[in-house]
């Protein structure tokens, strides 16, 4: 039988113990909205796994994920920001697609978030530059992913070749294919979207970043005649035939033109690096990565590599929780947990990417870059993005220069 001394010893730990099991309840901690939009059962994972850590690093913060799919966030995205319905943290895409919720007034500004954590140490000015508006810092990017050339291997070496470094490599690999009767580039446009990316890096090479920002802002005419270079270059590989037939093309999804890169019919494709998840186990060893090859010897290096976000709302009601969440996020451990199990890049400079051939060849390109873009429709309202996509398949086609310029120019003036 315990004595009064041993009583009142056991009754100050049990004491001590519930008071600290009230502090780290759930029902009593905070709750944090995050608004995400979820693409697969993995990233689903990922993002719990990624909460469980939060919140015991944070025990007073409850995190609740406000999950939708990609259709009905899009739809959602705008009432959230501009109505008083918010959530506290919002997933988002950098570029165009934010910034136009910053010059609204819908987003907070972190600055002061991002000095205190030294983000400037830990993530490129390139990547800085896509979250960034006159000066200030908008959301914190925490994952992005390389757009280039795919190939076989093993068919280069058979036919000789080397992935193309300049546009001279380029017309001369797409010659050397066609005599071996292989199709320099497949590609499927049924959806129109994959197009777009042979104009972006085509004016990427030719024009740099930041005339192809004008042009995706709407602030730069398709009249141009910097424009009109763009497709005089597409003309060319189009006249030496360094495409599959267009016939296919226009039938095919991208994944439906791929039996031609497995079986060596094609050489190479442009693609993001989802691409990497699509391939065999039986070939997947075999395929490499290219970047787009130069074209202006003068300009620096620009890639596409669309890029994840999350944003603090000006109208979140705990926005103190979710600059910790902010920070979080931020930080190289929680990215390289994260992307290494959803298959992307961290834009964490610090951040371990793991031993995926294709995640370590991309971090390398994208951390060295000197520009970021997202693709074109990211960096172009949907109307616009929509019509144009349709508009660069066309040429393809009738390779009419003339024709693609006014008809990309009607679209500005209508949807801009």
């Amino acid at each position: 039988m315990l004595g009064g001394k041993e009583r009142r010893w056991l009754f100050a730990f049990l004491w001590l113990a519930f008071a600290m099991s009230m502090q780290i309840n759930p029902a009593q901690a905070q709750e944090l909205k995050v608004a995400l939009m979820v693409f697969s059962g993995d990233q689903r994972a990922a993002f719990n796994e990624l909460s469980r850590q939060f919140e015991k690093e944070n025990p007073d913060i409850n995190v609740r994920w406000l999950a939708y799919d990609e259709d009905a966030y899009k739809g959602g995205i705008e009432r959230w920001l501009s109505k008083n319905e918010p959530a506290d943290v919002l997933y988002w895409q950098a570029g165009e697609r934010l910034l136009q919720y910053v010059r609204q007034g819908f987003v907070e500004p972190i600055d002061d978030l991002w000095r205190a954590q030294n983000f400037d140490a830990d993530y490129t000015d390139a990547i800085k530059d896509t979250v960034s508006w006159r000066g200030r810092v908008y959301a914190v990017p925490y994952s992005y992913y390389q757009w280039g050339l795919y190939y076989r291997q093993s068919l280069f070496r058979r036919l000789g070749l080397q992935p193309p470094q300049d546009w001279d490599g380029l017309l001369k690999m797409c010659g050397d294919m066609r005599k071996a009767g292989v199709a320099p580039f497949t590609i499927g446009t049924h959806y129109h979207w994959t197009a777009a990316a042979w104009f972006d890096y085509l004016n990427l090479r030719i024009n740099g970043l930041a005339f192809h920002r004008e042009l995706t802002s709407g602030l730069a005419s398709y009249m141009d005649p910097r424009v009109r270079d763009v497709f005089e270059h597409w003309k060319t590989l189009l006249d030496k035939d360094c495409f599959i037939d267009h016939k296919l093309h226009r039938e095919w999804d991208w994944k439906q033109s791929l039996p031609l890169l497995y079986r060596g019919h094609a050489g190479m494709l442009l693609m993001g690096n989802f691409f990497s998840s699509t391939l065999p186990e039986d070939l997947a060893a075999d395929f490499r990565f290219a970047p787009f090859p130069m074209i202006n010897p003068d300009l620096p290096r620009y890639e596409e590599a669309p890029t994840d976000v999350f944003l603090l709302p000006v109208n979140s009601v705990n926005k103190e929780p979710a600059k910790k969440f902010l920070a979080f996020i931020g930080r190289a451990d929680v990215q390289a947990a994260l992307n290494n199990k959803v298959g992307k890049i961290s834009t964490n400079l610090r951040a371990a990417h793991g031993d995926d051939y294709f995640i370590r060849v991309g971090a390398e390109l994208l951390q060295s870059a000197a520009g970021i873009s997202q693709f074109f429709d990211r960096d172009s309202p949907k109307a616009m993005a929509d019509e144009a996509v349709r508009i660069f398949t066309e040429f393809m086609v009738v390779r009419d220069i003339e024709r693609t310029q006014a008809a990309l120019e009607r679209a500005r003036r209508k949807h801009y």
